[in-house]
């Protein structure tokens, strides 16, 4: 422990405890401060939101208080163990041992994070991005109007550009113009406009194409929210009417309508090949050859519209309303069909559900009625020769009772020796179920122990791999030869534990195996002497008295053997006792009554003073 509590002591300097490595050797010597300070420390620095105080107070009542809040915070990180405010108070060494062991083990580990996804171009660039969206916003923001000033009086990195605004562009746009609509492209500059015509890119450069184009969409929203609102009262109003008085119109002039409108549609949409790349010039007039298209369609189909300006809003109006309401007679109708039609098919299907249950029920009749007919006609077959076929029946009977007579007797005749042999198997069966009774407890002792030291082995590693890691992470001034040194002598002797609880296993099993091969051995011989015995007293009396003997010796061996059993089990109590006594002893319970003496004393006279200051 010398070597654990070496390195508990040297983890509690690092966490800002001052405790003089040459006067304290270990962890007992650790004063109520000393322990309370190195607990608090711990406690902070696994959860930072813990407001403990590092020292005890004066008052005695008051550090009850705090040791009661320190032990309660050693419990909410998760101490399995008991502890309490007496843990703190009047500290035992190998309790705070435990808690300064599972501290340390609970402090933060500084790992680095490791990312499991795939290293490909795609999340590099994001986490890059990522990484300069997360610098820039904890930068200071720089106004727009700045950056120039700060670009042109700051070339070399500096405490004003060190954060990014040298690399930083001008908004700066050229002047550039919308090549015209396809409509008013006159025929001798068509050719141009579709094969000559420069890129954006080329005209303004890379470097001022964004800013070019957010200008020039600004200038064009601008001129049409001008151009907009001149459109007059007279033109909407005209529109209107235009729409209504299509409504209004003939069915038969609106189907030639609609079909002149296909027409000329068909005539002037013609589908491009796939393969051929069309300029965005050529787009643009295919897309105004379709809207003229649409055009003339509609003012032949406002034509006839025009010479029917006769009729009125009203009568359209009241046609429209006509034509709804003869469509609603016509929909209720067809509903009133539709729901007798669904009523006269779920009673269809109803009256077809029980027809199929009556020929189910009539085909069962029918085979049941087969079936007794042919009992019938067999039985009927046999009344012609009614005497001769009793007489064969009878020979038949006679016949099958000699039969079972003699069946009966090569079964016995088998069945003696059988029943013989099955006693002679049940009786190895359950000498053989007692031999595995004792293998399978013999065993679970065995996997017990086993695993018990299995879990030891295991704690034992990881502490020492845990203490390796923090030996890694100390100071490198620290000579880190000797606690190399140190863990390899551990390692060493928790080795050497490990094969001499092996060789105590191995000579324990094999103890266990001969006692339990000479305990068989002896239950054997005893119950072969005893049967033996017991055929031969009922005929003479020497062997009636050596019966008699045999018995008082099996008795006599299996009282020894109960001793010796108890015996055991009682040298196994005075080693718990013993190892209890020594626990207490380390406990120090004289001094921590001592302790407790001296604190009552201090209560009271706490408690006399604030009683004077009361009166």
């Amino acid at each position: 422990m010398e070597e654990v509590d070496k390195i508990l002591i040297l983890s509690l300097n690092h966490l800002g405890c001052e405790i003089d490595e040459n006067e304290v050797s270990s962890v007992g010597g650790l004063d109520v401060n000393g322990v309370v300070g190195g607990v608090v420390r711990c406690v902070k620095a696994i959860n930072p939101d813990c407001d403990l105080p590092s020292s005890l107070p004066h008052n005695m009542a008051q550090r009850f208080r705090v040791a009661a809040a320190v032990a309660q915070a050693v419990k909410d990180v998760g101490y399995p163990g008991d502890v309490g405010y007496q843990s703190l108070l009047y500290p035992n060494e190998t309790d705070i041992r435990k808690i300064f062991m599972f501290l340390i083990e609970k402090l933060p580990k500084d790992t680095a994070v490791v990312s499991d996804e795939p290293l490909n171009r795609a999340s590099l660039v994001h986490r890059e991005a990522k990484r300069k969206v997360s610098e820039a916003l904890g930068r200071p923001w720089l106004p727009a109007h700045c950056c120039r000033v700060v670009r042109s009086h700051a070339s070399h990195p500096s405490p004003v550009t060190h954060y990014g605004t040298y690399h930083i562009q001008p908004f700066s746009s050229a002047h550039y113009k919308f090549p015209p609509h396809p409509a008013n492209v006159p025929p001798e500059s068509r050719e141009y406009y579709e094969h000559h015509l420069r890129r954006v890119t080329s005209v303004v450069g890379v470097s001022r194409m964004i800013a070019t184009l957010l200008n020039t969409h600004a200038a064009q929203l601008q001129t049409s929210a001008v151009l907009l609102p001149t459109a007059t009262k007279e033109s909407e109003e005209r529109i209107q009417l235009e729409t209504i008085y299509s409504i209004s119109s003939d069915m038969r002039a609106e189907e030639k309508v609609e079909s002149k409108t296909e027409g000329t549609t068909e005539t002037s949409i013609t589908p491009q090949p796939s393969h051929l790349a069309l300029s965005p010039f050529l787009a643009a007039t295919q897309m105004v050859d379709v809207k003229e298209s649409d055009k003339t369609a509609m003012e032949a189909s406002s034509a006839p519209v025009q010479s029917e300006k006769k009729t009125t809003e009203e009568e359209v109006r009241a046609r429209r309303e006509e034509q709804i309401t003869a469509l609603q007679n016509d929909i209720d109708t067809i509903s009133k069909k539709i729901s007798e039609c669904t009523e006269g098919i779920k009673e269809t299907e109803s009256t077809l559900v029980k027809v199929s249950e009556q020929m189910e029920q009539e085909e069962q009749q029918k085979q049941q009625q087969v079936a007794d007919l042919k009992v019938k006609q067999k039985t009927s077959s046999l009344l012609p020769e009614s005497q001769a076929n009793l007489q064969r029946l009878k020979a038949g009977q006679k016949n099958s009772e000699e039969k079972m007579v003699r069946l009966q007797r090569q079964w016995e005749e088998h069945r003696q020796p059988l029943s013989e042999h099955l006693a002679q198997l049940s009786l190895q069966l359950n000498n053989s179920k007692t031999k595995r009774e004792e293998s399978v407890t013999e065993l679970s002792l065995l996997r017990d122990k086993m695993r018990a030291m299995v879990q030891d082995a295991a704690r034992k590693e990881t502490a020492l791999a845990q203490l390796k890691a923090q030996v890694e992470k100390m100071n490198k001034d620290i000579n880190r030869s000797v606690y190399t040194k140190r863990i390899a002598d551990i390692s060493a002797k928790v080795r050497k534990q490990k094969r001499e609880i092996e060789r105590v296993l191995s000579d324990t099993r094999a103890i266990q195996k001969e006692i339990n091969n000479l305990s068989g051995k002896l239950e054997r011989t005893f119950t072969v002497v005893e049967g033996t015995a017991y055929k031969e007293a009922g005929s003479k009396e020497k062997v009636r008295a050596v019966y008699r003997a045999v018995a008082g010796v099996h008795e006599g061996c299996s009282q020894l053997v109960d001793i010796i059993r108890e015996t055991g089990a009682i040298q196994r109590e005075i080693a718990d006792l013993r190892e209890q006594v020594d626990l207490e002893k380390s406990k120090k319970v004289e001094e921590t009554l001592e302790q407790l003496k001296v604190d009552l004393i201090q209560v009271k006279k706490e408690n006399t003073l604030l009683k004077e200051q009361l009166l």
